[in-house]
């Protein structure tokens, strides 16, 4: 055992070392943030095949039973955006591998350059009209895949519908995703250091 004067001295040492060098238990990030337009459909009347659904980290799909999407859009009867996380379609089916929480903020997409770190709703759909700024909370095993219980298991995202195309039932959207997990930067082409 240690003597006591000597245990401190090794505790002031790690907290000086932890502060310097940042969480600990965080990875480096190492990927720069991903700036992405997509357009996509509003799943009522869509076309068979048409993009109605969004992978932060694959890009636009078509939301079918597999559940392999993060959130997929529609459009109410006054024209504004209906975006349903994953869960909200799925149920208990990808409770355990995948959950998205959205948030919505105050200022504009492009000015947004850290989204919140607690808040999100993972149950409800948000119905947007066209400028508002959401913040995503991604949690999925397989891209934030850790042995250890403290390493974040979250990607975060911004989300804003720039317009909507009623007649033709599209939502022209634009994203910033961070692909390092556990980090809450989304300034566009950059890798985060928070």
């Amino acid at each position: 055992m240690l003597p006591t004067r000597q245990l401190r001295v090794a505790v002031v040492a790690f907290a000086v070392l932890a502060v310097a060098c940042g969480d600990l238990t965080r990875p480096k990030a190492t990927y720069a943030n991903a700036l992405s337009t997509y357009t996509i459909y509003g799943l009522t009347n869509a076309p068979a095949t048409a993009s109605t659904a969004l992978s932060f980290l694959g890009g636009a799909s078509h939301a079918n039973a597999s559940f392999l999407f993060d959130v997929a859009f529609d459009l109410d009867a006054s024209g504004r955006a209906v975006i349903y996380p994953v869960r909200t379609l799925a149920g208990a089916a990808v409770g355990t591998t995948k959950r998205v929480g959205l948030q919505t903020v105050a200022g504009s997409f492009d000015l947004l350059r850290m989204v919140p770190q607690t808040g999100y709703d993972t149950v409800n759909v948000k119905t947007v009209s066209p400028g508002t700024v959401l913040a995503v909370e991604l949690r999925d095993a397989t891209a934030c895949f850790s042995y250890s219980l403290i390493t974040s298991q979250f990607l975060y995202a911004k989300l804003v519908v720039d317009s909507i195309n009623t007649v033709a039932k599209k939502i022209y959207i634009r994203t910033v995703v961070d692909p390092n997990c556990g980090y809450f930067s989304v300034v566009p082409d950059s890798v985060p250091t928070q």
